[in-house]
């Protein structure tokens, strides 16, 4: 399990957002992203590097992996 600090989601629609674009990365199984508490839990066997670049990509900021 890895916990995402994410920074400038502000709504629902952003949540989506993000669920949605980590849903993509391969060797994610499951993800639930909180807007009050501004992360993303994931479960699977995706990369870090691949997790913070899929978050990026759709213009949101990455504050740590843990």
């Amino acid at each position: 399990m890895k916990t995402i600090i994410i920074e400038g989601m502000h709504c629902q629609h952003c949540v989506n957002a993000v669920t949605e674009a980590l849903q993509a990365v391969e060797g994610v199984s499951s993800v639930a992203v909180s807007l009050e508490a501004k992360n993303a839990v994931v479960e699977g066997t995706a990369a870090n590097e691949a997790l913070k670049e899929a978050i990026e990509d759709i213009g949101f900021d990455v504050v740590s992996v843990q």
